[in-house]
């Protein structure tokens, strides 16, 4: 095992989208059995920093490749593409929905119509997920994985604006 190994590396995993994640999951307990730092208690001053060291690096593996979006950004990042930091570039079909979708959110005055919005979005979700997979996994493809990413990122950040819109008219109501 290496501290620089990229995440997929670390857990003996394909570089892909699509993970196994009960493979994830395995992969994750054998590692913090074995770099945990409680079984380093009883080591040198060195042996405790490095196991604080590999426990922080498997955490945040762990967290990456359990996330969709995440592991998408990742992916990228791999391919030295920065969808967080580079403009984005979604297609003209999509700014055009985000619009709609906006509207639509600032007309929804009941539970109910959020509710209808929110599984457009989700359904919209699904099938930057299904591209990503082809664009990563079966057609290679960074620019356009990239583009996806930034889409599910958008959806993602508007889903959480959807949620607090839900849950202020629950609360009205």
């Amino acid at each position: 095992m290496n501290l620089q190994s990229n995440d997929f590396e670390l857990f003996g995993l394909p570089v892909r989208f699509e993970l196994d994640t009960a493979e994830l999951s395995q992969a994750y307990l054998r590692l913090q059995s074995q770099t945990h730092p409680d079984r380093h208690a009883n080591g040198t001053a060195q042996e405790k920093r490095l196991a604080v060291q590999w426990a922080t690096r498997i955490n945040e593996a762990y967290r990456r490749l359990g996330n969709p979006l995440e592991r998408a950004v990742y992916w990228c990042e791999l391919q030295g593409l920065d969808p967080r930091g580079q403009q984005s570039r979604l297609p003209a079909a999509l700014l055009m929905q985000q619009m709609e979708w906006r509207e639509a959110a600032e007309d929804s005055h009941s539970v109910d119509a959020l509710d209808a919005l929110m599984s457009d979005v989700r359904a919209e979700r699904r099938r930057q997920l299904a591209a990503l997979a082809v664009h990563i996994d079966q057609e290679p493809n960074p620019q356009n994985a990239m583009a996806c990413t930034q889409a599910l990122m958008f959806i993602d950040k508007f889903l959480l604006e959807l949620d607090r819109r839900l849950e202020q008219l629950e609360d009205a109501s």
